[in-house]
C-alpha cells in the first residue's frame, strides 16, 4: 500500500522517536549504570571511617583516559575532601588514620582564578610510590604549589596524674597515592612521605599535578594514655593555613612586672602614620596564652593555636576584657617608643616570684566551625609566634605603671609602697608630680624666641617643640625612676634608699652603704618623702636621654650633662648594654625581652658623640 505524503512522515517521526528513547534508556538505565562496578557484599562488614587501607579493593577507577577524578568530581568511600581555607577536625583514636584529600578539580579551579602559589616557600617533593600506588590521576603539569597544614587541639594524657610523660605526636603523610598518603598506623615512617608533628603542629608543601591523599595517624599508645587525639587539618594555595614563627625576633614583648602584676606589648603593628587611624579602629588582632612555666597540660601543643586555647590558664582576647573576674586585660594602645599602634596586655593577680609562658597568636578568620565569607581577609588562618618568658618577683615595693596621662611614654616598674598606693593610684602620684616639674621648664621656655624667623632660632636643624619633647622625655625618666627588685641580680642596677624602712617597718640590716651616699637615698626627695618606698634598686636613664636634651634645646637654658668616667655619671646615668641580652638601662619603651640590634631604637652614635662634645665644650 502506497502512503501518502502525510502518511510517510507520520511514520519516520514515529520512527525516530522510538530510536530516541530506546538510546535514553541505554544511557541513563541503572543496571547499566552498576554493571562496572564490584558487587557490594551484604556479608561483609561497614568499612570504618578511619580503616583506609580496608578500601583499595572497592574502589571503582575508571579506564576512560578522559574521565579522570577531576571530571568526576568526588572522593572515594572513607576519604574526606579538603576543601581550600575551609579546616576540617576530628577525633582520632591512638593507632587509627583518617585519609583526605584535595582533588584536582579544586586545585585547577583556584589556580585559573588567579591564586598565584608563593614561589618562595621550600617544596616538599611528593614521593615515589609506584610500587603501591593506586592512583589513576595522570601525571602533568604541576597545578600549584599546596599548602597543607594541622594543628593537635587535644591529646592522650597521662593516666597517672604526677606523671609528665608525652603523649607521642601525630603524623601526617602526603602522596599522590591512597595507598601511601593514607598508610597503616603500623607502618614505619618514611622520611620523604611522612612528617610527625613538633608541638602539636605540621606545615607540608607539595608541587600537586593532580589528586593529593593526605593522612593524618594517631600512633599507639600504652594504657599509661588515656583519651584520643583531636586536630584540625587544612589545605590552601595561598599560604599556610595554620603557621608557627620558628625564630627571629619575639612578636611579644615582656615590658615589666612585679610581684603579681606584669605588662606585656606587641611589636608595632605598623610603621606607617598613614595606617595608624585604620588599625586602631579596628579589634585587637592577637590572643595571648599564659601559663605558669611548669604548667605541662600546654607542653606538645606550643605550636597550635587551638592546642593553647583548649590548654592555657589564662587567655586574654576582647572577649576576656568583658569578664570581670578576668585577671587580663588587653588594648590597643599609641602609648610608648614611636607612638604607632600595638597591642598591650596588662595582668594582675599573678603569683609572686614565678615564671610564666605566654605565647601571642594572631587569630584565625575561619575556624573548623564556620566557612569562609566572601570578601574576606586574603589570609583566614592562624599564626602562632614563640614563647615569650616573663616572672613576677617576691617584693612588693616595686609596682607596675601604665596609661600615665602626661608621661605617656612611662610603661614599668617604679619604686612603690602597696600600703599606701595601688598602681593606679600610684602612677597618678607620679604623674602629677612630673607634670608640676614640667610647669617650671615652660616658664623658661617662654624666654626662648621660639616664633622667630628659622635664620634667628637658636637653631636651623631644631625646634623648640624638638626640645620640648626632650626635655619631657628626660622629665619622666628621671622623675619617675625603673624599680628592680633588691633581690635582683641585674649587675647594671643600682640600689637606692638603703637607709630609709621597708613598707613593713622592717630596716636591711648591715646594709653596707654608708659611705655611698647616693645609695642611702633615691634620686629625688619626692620619693623618699612621698611614696615610702623602702631600700630598692634603680636601673639607671640611659644616657642618650640627657645627651638629645643638649642636642635638641638651646644652650640658653644652661642644660648639662655630666661627663662619662666621673662618679657623678656612674650613679646618675647607664649605658646600654651592646649585645642587648638585658636591660642595662632604661630608655622609654625599653623591653626586658631580649631583641637584636636591629629592633631597638638607639641613637645615632655620631648625634651623641656631638651632644657629648657640645657638654664639655659648651
Amino acid at each position: 500500500m502506497q502512503l501518502s505524503p502525510l502518511q510517510s512522515r507520520l511514520v519516520a517521526s514515529l520512527a525516530a522517536s522510538v530510536f530516541l528513547l530506546i538510546l535514553y534508556l541505554l544511557l541513563v538505565s541503572p543496571r547499566l549504570a552498576f554493571a562496572a562496578e564490584i558487587p557490594f557484599d551484604s556479608h561483609q562488614p561497614i568499612v570504618a571511617t578511619h580503616d583506609i587501607n580496608a578500601l583499595q579493593g572497592a574502589i571503582y577507577e575508571p579506564e576512560f583516559a578522559l574521565l579522570d577524578r577531576s571530571f568526576i568530581g568526588r572522593a572515594p568511600p572513607g576519604v574526606e575532601a579538603l576543601q581550600l581555607d575551609q579546616p576540617r577536625a576530628l577525633n582520632l583514636e591512638p593507632g587509627k588514620t583518617a585519609c583526605y584529600m584535595v582533588e584536582k578539580a579544586v586545585l585547577q579551579g583556584n589556580t585559573a582564578s588567579g591564586n598565584a602559589p608563593r614561589d618562595e616557600i621550600k617544596r616538599e617533593a611528593l614521593p615515589d610510590d609506584a610500587s603501591d600506588s593506586d592512583s589513576s590521576t595522570p601525571s602533568g603539569k604541576p597545578t600549584g604549589l599546596l599548602y597543607l597544614s594541622a594543628n593537635t587541639c587535644r591529646q592522650p594524657r597521662a593516666a597517672r596524674s604526677k606523671d609528665n610523660t608525652l603523649a607521642p605526636q601525630l603524623i601526617i603523610s602526603v602522596s599522590n597515592s591512597s595507598l601511601a598518603g593514607c598508610p597503616k598506623a603500623t607502618k614505619p615512617l618514611r622520611v620523604d612521605r611522612d612528617k610527625a608533628f613538633e608541638e602539636g603542629a605540621v606545615m607540608y608543601s607539595v608541587n600537586a599535578t593532580g589528586d593529593i591523599y593526605i593522612g593524618i595517624t594517631a600512633p599507639n599508645v600504652s594504657a599509661d594514655f588515656q583519651g584520643v587525639y583531636n586536630y584540625e587539618i587544612a589545605a590552601s594555595l595561598e599560604d599556610y593555613f595554620h603557621q608557627y614563627q620558628e625564630d627571629g625576633d619575639s612578636e611579644l614583648l615582656w615590658m615589666d612586672s612585679d610581684s603579681s602584676s606584669a605588662l606585656l606589648m606587641t611589636q608595632d603593628l605598623t610603621r606607617s602614620r598613614d595606617d595608624i587611624a585604620r588599625i586602631m579602629s579596628q579589634e585587637p588582632p592577637y590572643e595571648l596564652f599564659v601559663s605558669n612555666k611548669n604548667w605541662t597540660d600546654m607542653h606538645g601543643m606550643m605550636r597550635s593555636a587551638c592546642g593553647l586555647q583548649r590548654s592555657a590558664q589564662i587567655m586574654a582576647n576582647s572577649a576576656s576584657n568583658k569578664n570581670l573576674n578576668s585577671p587580663v586585660k588587653t588594648a590597643m594602645t599609641l602609648r610608648g617608643r614611636g607612638g604607632f599602634p600595638k597591642q598591650q596586655f596588662y595582668f594582675v593577680a599573678l603569683n609572686e616570684s614565678t615564671t610564666y609562658t605566654g605565647i601571642l597568636v594572631k587569630k584565625a578568620n575561619v575556624t573548623a566551625h564556620e566557612k569562609r565569607q566572601a570578601g574576606g581577609a586574603a589570609r583566614p588562618g592562624s599564626i602562632v609566634y614563640q614563647a615569650t618568658e616573663f616572672n613576677t618577683v617576691s617584693r612588693t615595693n616595686c609596682q607596675v605603671v601604665t596609661d600615665l596621662e602626661f608621661c605617656d611614654e612611662i610603661q614599668y616598674a617604679v619604686p612603690g609602697n602597696s600600703n599606701k598606693f595601688n598602681n593606679t593610684a600610684l602612677a597618678k602620684a607620679y604623674d602629677d608630680y612630673a607634670k608640676s616639674m614640667y610647669a617650671n621648664f615652660e616658664k623658661v621656655m617662654m624666654q626662648i624666641p621660639c616664633e622667630a624667623g628659622r635664620t634667628s632660632r637658636y637653631s636651623l636643624a631644631k625646634t623648640c617643640d624638638d626640645c620640648r619633647t626632650a626635655y619631657k622625655r628626660w622629665l619622666c625618666s628621671v622623675s619617675i625612676p625603673r624599680c628592680e627588685d633588691l633581690g635582683s641580680s641585674n649587675a647594671f642596677a643600682l640600689v637606692r634608699n638603703a637607709g630609709q624602712a621597708f613598707p613593713n617597718g622592717t630596716k636591711m640590716s648591715d646594709s653596707g652603704f654608708e659611705n655611698k651616699p647616693y645609695s642611702m637615698v633615691s634620686r629625688n626627695v619626692f620619693i623618699d618623702q612621698k611614696i615610702e618606698p623602702g631600700p630598692y634598686k634603680e636601673m639607671l636613664p640611659c644616657e642618650d636621654i640627657c645627651y638629645n636634651v643638649v642636642q635638641n634645646c638651646p644652650a640658653k637654658i644652661g642644660f648639662r650633662c655630666p661627663q662619662p668616667k666621673l662618679v657623678a655619671f656612674n650613679y646618675s646615668y647607664g649605658r646600654r648594654d651592646s649585645n642587648g641580652s638585658t636591660v642595662a638601662c632604661n630608655y622609654p619603651g625599653e623591653a626586658r625581652t631580649p631583641m637584636s640590634t636591629a629592633m631597638r631604637t638607639i641613637p645615632n652614635l655620631m648625634l651623641v658623640v656631638i651632644a657629648i662634645l657640645t657638654v664639655v665644650l659648651g
